[in-house]
């Protein structure tokens, strides 16, 4: 029996060694930066980022993947928080409703992206591969219970002009593995 406190700690080496396995896989990245072409070529993201730009914002924009790791226990699901570490603006602020439409284009050309799949694929593989990730995983599954895997992809964009001058992150997320 594995109590929620050490199968937190479980977790937190089970996503780090998932995070170090993709590190390291060419495959990984190049998939990932051509989701993120895929995404800055989308008529919807670009007239965002225009929209966001002509309102005085000097824009960068990236999208960072985060591997999240969920336990199915006979009590429920364990997994890690996963709070925001930048605040946002106000919704009612027009940088906000703009950096807002952003982070939904971008999440739609990350659901239909022909991208996921392939790196859903990648990852698994990447992941399995781990020795370290894998000891822990068997673990916890000898112990009757299901390892989960999914791939957080956000889309964060970093707005600076005007007499904004403050971080404003857009953060629009698919779990390739959602759990049901």
């Amino acid at each position: 029996m594995i109590d929620e406190k050490n199968m937190r700690v479980m977790l937190e080496k089970m996503e780090s060694a998932a995070e170090e396995a993709l590190s390291n896989s060419p495959a990984f990245h190049e998939a990932l930066q051509s989701l993120k072409a895929e995404i800055d070529r989308d008529p919807r993201v670009q007239s965002a980022m225009n929209r966001l730009r002509a309102s005085g914002g000097n824009v960068f924009s990236s999208l960072v993947p985060h591997i999240r790791i969920r336990v199915r226990t006979s009590e429920g699901v364990v997994a890690l928080s996963t709070n925001d570490l930048m605040p946002t603006r106000p919704a009612g602020e027009p940088m906000a409703q703009l950096t807002q439409e952003l982070r939904n284009a971008a999440a739609a050309v990350i659901m239909r992206g022909r991208y996921r799949e392939e790196l859903d694929h990648i990852m698994n593989e990447a992941v399995c591969a781990s020795g370290r990730f894998e000891g822990i995983a068997s673990e916890i599954e000898n112990a009757g219970h299901e390892v989960v895997i999914c791939l957080d992809l956000s889309a964060y964009a970093q707005i600076r002009g005007g007499s904004q001058g403050a971080r404003d992150p857009g953060k629009s997320s698919s779990s390739l593995e959602p759990l049901s």
